[in-house]
């Protein structure tokens, strides 16, 4: 485990040290929020310009958010992006036309971070949107890559001498909870589409788009997925849980501060800025140090991480060994391109006729 004390120093310094652009997609509860009110804590009063962009449903929720963090750092320039559904590409296209505009307005075009937290966890059947994609998948990988494929001018054009970063959040190192079916990976069968499933697609998926963009934009870009362990918040709250899952949560709740994953609010906040400061997670073919760790291929400083709660890495790459022969990165980054090209020329994607 990266101790903490080790984490908050990082941060302070990296912070504190450069002028800062993050973008954060599903920051109005959640992990979101707390990261983005430890980046203003982190921040303070004094130090280099900070501006946030914030794209979330509920525009209440961020209002407080960015009224009460402007108490802790006053000179955060914060914008709020209305989202809507971003389990459509549609909405995630115009979210980022928004986002463009503003960095337009504001006459600086650089994205430094991009934090992707939006995502609900769906314990039926597949929901599928009007777009033809399952509900869950889409937020947790389609609209998550749609937002990188659209902002990656800006993200490129970071001065960082450590690169963009961009980190998403959820399960990263879960490849082996479900089943991956490299034929079907929209999950559009009915028989294969299961919560274990939807996530061993989406974490495995990820890591393979991940990588490629490691992989087309060494030196400049760095990318992290992360587990985050067991943060309570409002959304466990959820009424539309089944009642099997309210019942246990009700249970387990008042537990959940001994089990060893858990994080507080605060801490799962610093630890993921953390993937941001530094070379530990540093982009592919820059510089790297004795803090440098493994990238998702098993290279040192490859530029794609899967991290943990503990800003220690996770070691998957013995479960892509035979995946990488068999081409199923091509067959993601095919696929994912055939998802986006449908949707924008049809506004649905259906499997049978993507192409």
């Amino acid at each position: 485990m990266v101790k903490l004390t080790t984490v908050t120093a990082a941060n302070v310094a990296f912070i504190k040290k450069q002028s800062l652009t993050a973008v954060f997609v599903g920051a109005t509860n959640g992990i979101g929020e707390f990261t983005v009110r430890e980046l203003c804590k982190t921040h303070g009063h004094e130090g280099p310009s900070l501006r946030i962009i914030i794209v979330g449903r509920n525009e209440k929720a961020a209002q407080q958010i960015m009224t009460e963090c402007k108490f802790l750092c006053s000179s955060v320039d914060f914008h709020f992006v209305q989202g809507g559904d971003i389990s459509l590409l549609h909405s995630v296209d115009k979210s980022c036309d928004e986002i463009r505009s503003i960095l337009e307005t504001t006459k600086t075009t650089s994205i430094d971070m991009l934090v992707m937290t939006q995502g609900k966890v769906e314990f039926g059947p597949r929901i599928d949107t009007k777009e033809g994609l399952d509900k869950s998948m889409s937020l947790l990988y389609y609209s998550r890559m749609r937002f990188i494929d659209n902002l990656i001018p800006s993200l490129l054009c970071s001065t960082l001498h450590t690169g963009a970063r961009i980190i998403s959040i959820y399960a990263g190192g879960a490849e082996t909870m479900g089943t991956l079916y490299s034929s079907d990976l929209s999950l559009d069968q009915f028989k294969h589409y299961s919560f274990a499933n939807c996530r061993t697609h989406s974490v495995a998926m990820k890591t393979m788009y991940l990588e490629d963009l490691a992989d087309k934009h060494a030196g400049k870009l760095s990318c992290s997925h992360m587990y985050p362990g067991l943060v309570v918040h409002k959304g466990f709250d959820d009424p539309n849980y089944p009642l099997w899952f309210k019942i246990i949560w009700r249970i387990v709740k008042p537990f959940t501060r001994f089990f060893p994953m858990y994080l507080t609010p605060e801490d799962i906040g610093q630890r993921v800025l953390f993937l941001a400061s530094g070379q530990r997670y540093a982009p592919k073919g820059s510089e790297i140090d004795a803090e440098t760790v493994d990238a998702t291929d098993g290279v040192k400083g490859g530029g794609a991480y899967s991290v943990t709660y503990t800003n220690e890495i996770n070691d998957v790459s013995k479960f892509y060994q035979n995946l990488r022969v068999q081409n199923f990165k091509e067959a993601v980054l095919q696929h994912t391109e055939d998802v986006f090209r449908a949707i924008e020329r049809d506004g649905v994607f259906q499997p049978s006729k993507a192409g």
